[in-house]
């Protein structure tokens, strides 16, 4: 269903507001996957610093992007009411049947690549989960190791020379434990 010729081109305006609002909201999730990479590449180095700087970083990030995601779902709200019909936030291209053809293919360029960024980003975050949950259950592992070997095992005790003990746990492992 297509629209007249006046609904066309009020929209037309419009949609490359949209279309720039696409690619801004674009740019946002382009920085927060290059944290996301960033963090990736800290926790593989086990870089505690940076990786708070980072996480610093993305709590900063984060609500700019949520703010112009908002702001377009709340433009493809208004310019769907204005059609006359009712547009999911996710479904810009139910607006594209009411605008000229170099505006559809603006807006839809913008559509494909906003989605391909996000779906970077979420692909990006889900491997930055089972990095993390696999650093966690490496760390519980090694400490249940340091545990039975070294503090409850008279024989991996090391004194102050680096020579097995017996007399209890000492060391610079224990110490810093």
């Amino acid at each position: 269903m297509h629209a007249n010729q006046d609904t066309s081109t009020v929209l037309d305006g419009d949609c490359r507001r949209l279309a720039a609002l696409l690619d801004t909201e674009e740019s946002h999730y382009r920085r927060l996957l290059r944290l996301a990479w960033r963090q990736n590449s800290y926790m593989k180095r086990q870089d505690v610093d940076r990786l708070e700087v980072n996480a610093d970083e993305w709590a900063r990030r984060l609500p700019e992007a949520d703010t112009c995601r908002i702001a377009r779902e709340r433009l493809v709200a208004e310019l769907g009411h204005r059609v006359g019909i009712t547009v999911p936030p996710g479904r810009v291209s139910d607006l594209l049947d009411y605008v000229a053809p170099a505006t559809r293919r603006e807006v839809g360029a913008a559509v494909g690549r906003l989605r391909a960024t996000a779906q970077r980003l979420a692909r990006q975050n889900e491997l930055n989960r089972t990095l993390a949950a696999f650093n966690l259950d490496l760390a519980r592992e090694e400490t249940e190791i340091f545990r039975r070997v070294v503090l409850e095992d008279p024989s991996g005790r090391y004194g102050d020379d680096a020579r097995t003990t017996a007399r209890g746990a000492g060391g610079i492992l224990v110490k810093q434990a």
